[in-house]
């Protein structure tokens, strides 16, 4: 196996396959939050029924993460993600033409939170295991998260003028269209391991010797739930999702809150995003050099003192808020590196499960979070309260994370889809 001769290596269009799963990953997250006015009219729905529809996607979608894994891990990431992808489509194009009452749309939403469950984070840290050297990880998956970003700021847009002229039905369905194409792309072009192409990873050192090791014998996704490792980045990744889910349901409503506008606050969301790119593209490729874990640190530690610094000049001008909001989200681009670790502390055969199961433990956290910060925000009188609830998750998300197992010393690197020790 080499090296691609050709001046892209081929690991580079697996993660274009990669950056489309965001598109898929936007059409299942975001059709129903941004439509939901159009939606709750014509299904005359009321909050809590609106509000049990997007919780239903959300647990399907966090909840669902461990069989997308496992699936990735006995058929290939290729044919799960493929899989997903086309539930996804499906799913939505369903809801645009059949959700026509309140238990049809909680039944097809959960179908829709089923597929988004594994075109991402149950699926995608196994393919750049396997195609990307430890030291090209960090900067592979900030390329794909950037498609999410990119997206969601997109349909931010043009989805509520898609309804407008349409309909929220025709919109869905187009979104599902879309899904579908992406996945049938991604299908054709990605490949499990770059030893299909006769390849090694991106990034492997020219002058290193590497020889495929043979995969580890019976590998199952019970050894996965006895590894410590599991339930130590599980940890982190809950306190994490307290964080993180914190925030993007609280951002907005803060700035409603301090009196100005919800037009105001929705920018201020859109800064968060944005900046959240700008970080992504920092913090993947500084964790190339170094360890992630301190990466995901020094990140963790930027979001902790910018949630406080927002906290002290809340209710001060616009501008000024907006600045620690763009601030905070340069800190909430660690995403890619959070990702990226899971590639690194499971074995490529378990890659899938370990990833799927990470993300699902994640549920709780980000079920959680926003209604320990919400009571939080209430019992202090103040929405301030609950973003300090997302400041002392992520700093012990910060504790975990720099407490996890050093990489500085792995034996081995991952060749062709195998692990090597």
């Amino acid at each position: 196996m080499t090296q691609s001769k050709s001046s892209l290596h081929y690991g580079w269009f697996v993660v274009f396959g990669g950056f489309l799963t965001q598109i898929i990953l936007m059409c299942g997250v975001q059709f129903v939050p941004i439509l939901m006015a159009p939606i709750k009219q014509s299904l005359e729905l009321s909050n809590t029924s609106a509000g049990t529809i997007v919780s239903v996607f959300g647990l399907c979608y966090a909840g669902c993460s461990f069989i997308w894994g496992y699936l990735a891990d006995r058929v290939g990431a290729r044919t799960a993600v493929s899989l997903a992808g086309l539930v996804l489509g499906i799913a939505v194009m369903l809801f645009g033409l059949l959700a026509d009452s309140f238990l049809k749309a909680v039944i097809i939403i959960a179908l829709v939170g089923f597929g988004a469950a594994g075109v991402y984070s149950a699926t995608i840290p196994k393919l750049i295991g396997a195609w990307f050297h430890p030291s090209k990880r960090g900067r592979a998956m900030s390329t794909i998260t950037a498609g999410g970003v990119l997206t969601g700021a997109t349909f931010g847009i043009v989805l509520p003028q898609l309804a407008k002229a349409y309909g929220w039905q025709t919109a869905a369905v187009i979104l599902g269209v879309l899904a579908i194409i992406c996945t049938v792309v991604i299908y054709s072009v990605v490949r499990n391991k770059p030893s299909e192409k006769g390849l090694i990873p991106v990034g492997t050192p020219a002058d290193q010797v590497v020889k495929a090791a043979p995969a580890i014998k019976d590998a199952s996704f019970k050894d996965v739930l006895k590894m410590k490792v599991t339930w130590h980045v599980s940890s982190m990744f809950i306190f994490w999702q307290v964080a993180y889910m914190t925030a993007t349901a609280f951002v907005a409503v803060s700035f409603v809150n301090a009196g100005f506008t919800a037009v105001q606050g929705g920018l201020a969301v859109t800064i968060y995003n944005l900046c959240q790119l700008i970080g992504q593209q920092i913090w993947g490729p500084l964790s190339d050099r170094l360890e992630r874990k301190t990466v995901i640190s020094i990140a963790g530690i930027w979001w902790t003192v910018a949630t406080f610094g927002y906290m002290f000049v809340y209710g001060s001008t616009l501008n000024t808020m907006y600045i620690l909001i763009g601030v905070m989200g340069v800190g909430m681009g660690m995403v890619p590196v959070i990702l990226a670790s899971f590639s690194d502390y499971f074995p490529t055969e378990v890659g899938g499960s370990g990833a799927g199961v990470v993300s699902t433990m994640g549920l709780v956290g980000r079920f959680f979070g926003p209604m320990i910060a919400g009571y939080a925000a209430d019992a202090t009188g103040s929405i301030t309260g609950a973003f300090g609830v997302g400041a002392v998750a992520m700093l012990l998300a910060v504790l975990v994370a720099f407490s996890l197992p050093s990489l500085k010393k792995q034996a081995g690197i991952s060749v062709g889809g195998e692990s090597a020790k």
